[in-house]
């Protein structure tokens, strides 16, 4: 039985840790389909996402593993919203995580989120470490587009900021020639170029990043190619980018201001949504309600009927044994027993009792103590008649004078033959109950 409760136990809490999982997987499905610019729906989700996986299992691996994968979502998102400090917790979580599988693209992943955190957090040297491990495991993977992304965000945020222009060139330059992100790429080398006082190439790379499709990319290109014109004193080409800047500032923050639109109306629609489950839930929990209280009437209903009926049953007893207490306070044997009890006198042992009287009474005692003497006959069937009407008297509590005459038998000639019913017609000699006892004890 122990064991049963166990494996019970332990099934019934791996079902609950397989579903809590698959909840938590389907949210943090759910939220990588969410645009990057909706990050408060995708990390509203992912939250949900970390709850679910609270109720499992923490050191299953596939929860283990989900859970970095989560965190390092959610620290993205985060991250985007200006949480800083928040997300660099969970990228450094997750890559606590990820390190029981070195090597992984999920590990650099990670790496790479924590660089880009810790350099808008100015803290260059821990983005470069960061960036560093994630190179090299994009290396190991053989993965040319991961490493050039890297490589691209290296020097960007890192040696851009630590004033290695001309390591920013080398790498920018091979990442460019492996097919890295254009428009960046040319942006990246324009302003390296523009720091190291080569005008030349810095236009060159300016303009060419000037042909990008995002305005947010063509605005410092702009802005740069304005202050070397200036410095130039080429005026007209200064104010030509000049006015190009404002003007791709302005575009900038108008795709930035329906971009925030698209995420208002997205977040819209999913709230519209989640009011229509909960409208739906709410109904079915109505339902549930409703269903219930109908249950409750149907047993309340059950239990008020099955107690009329016991009532019935009771009082339908009652008023039986009543008929047969009356029929017994009738019968002649019953009375004569009855007197001998109350009073023995030379004259009440002046009496006589018929077989018919006799077989009343044997049905009487039958109909109180349900079948005594059938039941008494299956067990011991060698008893006379005689012995079952001694039986039947001893049933119903009458002494052994009273018994004795009854039986028209003196008080030690009873003794007697009831010693020898009990011990050669019911065993007695392997039972070690008084006559009495085994008389009562017959249901």
């Amino acid at each position: 039985m122990l064991w049963t409760m166990v494996v019970a136990v332990v099934f019934g809490s791996c079902r609950s840790n397989s579903r809590q999982y698959e909840k938590a997987l389907a949210l943090y499905e759910e939220g990588l389909e969410i645009p990057s610019d909706n990050s408060l729906a995708a990390a509203e989700i992912y939250n949900q996402a970390l709850m679910e996986l609270e109720e499992c299992d923490q050191e299953l691996p596939d929860v283990y593993r989900l859970k970095g994968q989560i965190e390092d979502q959610l620290g993205t998102r985060y991250w985007k919203h200006g949480l800083k400090e928040e997300a660099l917790l969970l990228h450094q979580d997750a890559i606590e995580i990820f390190r029981l599988m070195p090597g992984s693209v999920l590990l650099m992943n990670a790496l790479q989120n924590a660089g880009r955190v810790t350099a808008s957090l100015h803290r260059v040297d821990e983005a470069e470490k960061y960036y560093g491990e994630a190179l090299e495991i994009a290396k190991t993977q053989s993965s040319k587009k991961a490493a050039k992304d890297i490589q691209l965000e290296l020097c960007r945020d890192v040696y851009m900021e630590k004033g290695e222009y001309e390591r920013v060139i080398e790498l920018v330059t091979d990442a460019l020639d492996k097919d890295a992100r254009p428009d960046l790429c040319q942006l990246t080398l324009g302003l390296a170029y523009y720091y190291v006082e080569n005008d030349q190439l810095a236009v060159e790379f300016l303009n060419q990043a000037t042909q990008s499709d995002k305005a947010g990319v063509r605005m410092p290109a702009y802005q740069a190619l304005y202050q070397i014109y200036e410095l130039q004193k080429d005026y007209p080409q200064a104010l030509q980018c000049f006015e190009k800047y404002n003007e791709n500032m302005m575009q900038a923050h108008a795709e930035q201001h329906n971009e925030e639109m698209q995420r208002i109306k997205r977040e819209y629609d999913l709230q519209m949504q989640k009011n229509s489950l909960q409208a739906e839930q709410q109904l079915k929990w109505i339902y549930l309600y409703l269903v219930l209280g109908v249950l409750v009437v149907a047993l309340v209903v059950t239990l008020l009927l099955l107690r009329q009926k016991t009532l019935k049953n009771k009082l339908k007893g009652e008023e039986s044994q009543h008929q047969l207490d009356i029929a017994m306070k009738k019968n002649k044997v019953f009375v004569t027993a009855l007197a001998l009890s109350e009073k023995i006198t030379g004259n009440t042992v002046d009496f006589n009792l018929d077989e018919a009287e006799w077989n009343d009474y044997i049905d009487l005692i039958n109909l109180i103590y349900s079948d005594f003497t059938k039941k008494l006959l299956e067990r011991y069937p060698t008893l006379t008649k005689t012995d079952v009407q001694i039986c039947s008297l001893t049933r119903q509590g009458f002494s052994n004078q009273v018994i004795s005459i009854m039986m028209n038998l003196q008080t030690n000639s009873y003794a007697r033959r009831k010693y020898r019913i009990k011990q050669e017609k019911m065993d007695g000699a392997q039972d070690d109950r008084s006559f009495e006892e085994i008389i009562n004890e017959i249901e």
